[in-house]
């Protein structure tokens, strides 16, 4: 019985454990209540535009992350926005690592890590799981 229980142990200590959506870097706020809400975006040839948003029950974080698809794909361009109780803040986003998926056939999956820094120093990370975009068909 002993050794089933330290086996159930091992294992869950094993299991991938859940990021965060949003992390404070300098650990003065619990941030632990904001989930995301919806990533989306549009791919265009070699370009990918996509929008995450990630929220709590008072505030809303906006992230525009624009994507040049290659080996590696790259984030071009970011910035940020968050509506909190306090005001607003804004900033830019850097990548610390970026994934793709997706041919020309199919829909773009995209996630990674990335960085947001703000014009009062303030620093955030927001954790994106590979998220499949949904199809957008356009008039021609």
């Amino acid at each position: 019985m002993r050794g089933i229980l330290v086996f159930c142990l091992l294992l869950a200590g094993c299991g991938r454990s859940e990021r965060r959506p949003l992390e404070d870097l300098s650990g003065h706020e619990d941030l632990s209540g904001f989930k995301i809400q919806s990533i989306r975006g549009v791919r265009d040839g070699d370009r990918l535009a996509a929008q995450a948003v990630v929220s709590d029950s008072s505030s809303i974080l906006t992230l525009d992350l624009h994507f040049a698809i290659g080996s590696p794909t790259t984030l071009e361009s970011g910035t940020w926005r968050w509506s909190r109780p306090g005001g607003l803040l804004n900033g830019t986003v850097s990548a610390r690592s970026v994934t793709f998926l997706g041919g020309q056939d199919g829909p773009p999956s995209i996630g990674g890590t990335f960085d947001l820094a703000g014009a009062d120093d303030s620093k955030y990370r927001v954790n994106l799981p590979l998220t499949v975009l949904p199809r957008q068909f356009r008039a021609k």
